[in-house]
């Protein structure tokens, strides 16, 4: 009989943390063709809870009847995107996330209603996607100021045609200040944002939850569609680049963030 495993997932940390934490416990049970199951709760979210998040959000195969293996958050491979968070080369980050990318793919991961009703922002438009981690991420190193962003952002478009920006971000003060700058050219979405130094996902409003989460991934997936990408490095930026990887189409554009 084949290998079963439940991967249980009972971090209690951010969405997309709890995400690339479940995608490196697949690639182990893929790596080692063991069939798995996804059991992921997470207490940030209450009124989903009661449900298993994965199956919220992402499609897999199995049920979760007859395991003889189970993981608790972690497999063999450990926290392994961690290893690279001090990379500052997108070649060898590209390289990195390959495989997992690949894996997406191949077990039709977003395959799932969730995805396909996410609306389709740009058409035939060529848009240059920016992801500013703003609040709370500032612990993980010095963020880069609104200016410096837009400083890349222009040397980016002096160089090549954009229709649009699409431009997400945790932070209500960057949106405001890149509306101001960029106005009509900036496309966003209405996902829910926080200010100063709380990050949105730690705002502890039941009734906000649920639709945090979907918004996040809804920006962070729509993210993956641009042509390209400034980002700050975080998790979210990570999914994003892993939903939809290319070679040279992402630029990390804080060196200064650093995970351990």
């Amino acid at each position: 009989m084949n290998n079963k495993a439940t991967i249980r997932i009972r971090r209690n940390l951010g969405f997309f943390s709890d995400f690339i934490t479940c995608l490196t416990a697949i690639k182990y049970c893929y790596d080692n063709n063991i069939d798995f199951h996804v059991d992921w709760k997470n207490d940030l979210y209450p009124t989903l809870n009661e449900k298993n998040l994965y199956d919220e959000f992402f499609y897999q195969k199995n049920n979760s009847d007859a395991s003889n293996l189970f993981f608790d958050n972690l497999t063999p491979y450990g926290y392994l995107f961690n290893s690279v968070m001090n990379i500052h080369s997108e070649k060898m980050l590209y390289d990195f996330y390959k495989p997992f990318s690949d894996l997406i793919v191949e077990l039709n991961m977003l395959n799932t209603e969730f995805f396909k009703k996410i609306p389709n922002y740009f058409e035939n438009k060529k848009i240059l996607g920016v992801h500013k981690r703003g609040t709370d991420h500032g612990i993980h190193g010095h963020i880069l100021s609104d200016i410096e962003f837009s400083m890349k952002i222009e040397n980016e478009l002096s160089q090549n045609h954009y229709d649009n920006i699409f431009f997400i971000t945790d932070d209500n003060d960057s949106l405001l200040f890149f509306k101001k700058r960029y106005g009509k050219f900036l496309i966003h979405t209405d996902a829910i944002k926080s200010a100063g130094h709380i990050g949105v996902h730690v705002i502890r409003n039941e009734e906000n939850m649920h639709k945090l989460a979907r918004q996040a991934v809804m920006d962070a997936y729509i993210l993956s569609m641009t042509d390209k990408k400034i980002v700050t490095k975080s998790n979210v930026s990570t999914f994003s680049i892993l939903c939809n990887l290319k070679k040279d189409n992402f630029i990390y554009i804080d060196k200064n963030i650093n995970y351990e």
